[in-house]
């Protein structure tokens, strides 16, 4: 193990900063507008086939996607978060020109988001312990929906890479390796039209 693992690491918290979190609602916001991208680039049959070994679509994981943000969206006027307890539009996950209105919708309103929304904590129900509201804040959730939304995004690359079709580089990719790359290690993790992503 080493000195990095060995020592105490102290953290000192802060209050989240008005450009702070202007940061993340675009770094969201532009997640959202890849997906947003790749709808209107994907035939319908590539939007909505199933295989039979399969349990979802590549529109099932976009509305499961803008179901986490409109969640949020709700959470935030309510300021009690529960995940769980989902739209499930199934013409979302059917009918692209429905889904890219819908994301473009959900994109408008968390662009739109004040400071001050955004500096007032939520609580936000544990989805294995539904009775378990745990209390959170509307900038971490925000990064949960970033790395939730490209988790998907990797997982449906994949499913189109099956078929053939080949998604941008950085789509499905977690910022974190996009940084190791960027940093020269491309070495360690090249996609191709051959390989498929990480996250």
């Amino acid at each position: 193990m080493t000195n990095l693992y060995k020592e105490k690491v102290e953290v000192q918290l802060s209050k989240v900063s008005g450009d702070e979190q202007k940061l993340l609602i675009n770094q969201c916001a532009a997640v959202l507008r890849q997906g947003i991208d790749l709808i209107e680039n994907l035939t319908d049959e590539l939007f909505t086939r199933c295989r039979i070994s399969e349990k979802s679509s590549v529109g099932t994981h976009f509305r499961h996607n803008l179901d986490f943000v409109t969640n949020f969206l709700r959470g935030l006027e309510t300021g009690k978060l529960d995940y769980s307890c989902r739209e499930r539009n199934l013409q979302v996950e059917t009918n692209r020109a429905f889904a890219v209105l819908r994301f473009r919708g959900a994109v408008e309103k968390l662009e739109n988001l004040t400071p001050e929304t955004l500096g007032k904590n939520i609580l936000v129900r544990s989805e294995t312990v539904p009775k378990l509201w745990c209390e959170s804040s509307p900038t971490r959730e925000l990064e949960f929906l970033q790395s939730h939304t490209i988790h998907h995004y990797a997982l449906i690359q994949t499913k189109l890479a099956s078929d053939g079709f080949i998604v941008p580089r950085d789509f499905g990719v977690a910022p974190s390796t996009l940084e190791f790359w960027k940093n020269g290690s491309e070495q360690f993790c090249v996609p191709t039209r051959d390989s498929k992503h990480g996250e």
